[in-house]
């Protein structure tokens, strides 16, 4: 009885959490770089509003606008770069 009890207890717990028949967990492939990271698009429109916020109240909100797309451009470049370049997508 109690034998039958653990083994359908491990039975459970194999369908529960997921365990394969060869002990090893299943791989996948890494996402698209576009469903891992902002494109640069996305970045310079996001830079854009955050540079003419701090531009508006520095006093110059296209001057802000411009600098903002500017960097906020490179960095989405360079953070999906960098996502690339650690296996994180491709």
């Amino acid at each position: 009885m109690a034998l039958s009890l653990v083994a359908a207890l491990s039975r459970v717990a194999d369908a529960q959490y997921g365990r394969s028949y060869g002990g090893y967990a299943p791989t996948y492939a890494p996402p698209p770089c576009q469903a891992v990271t902002p494109g640069p698009f996305q970045g310079a429109a996001r830079g854009a509003a955050g540079g003419a916020l701090f531009g508006a109240i520095g006093g110059n909100a296209g001057r802000g606008a411009a600098i903002g797309a500017a960097v906020g451009g490179i960095a989405g470049a360079a953070r999906r770069g960098a996502a690339r370049s650690s296996g994180a997508c491709y």
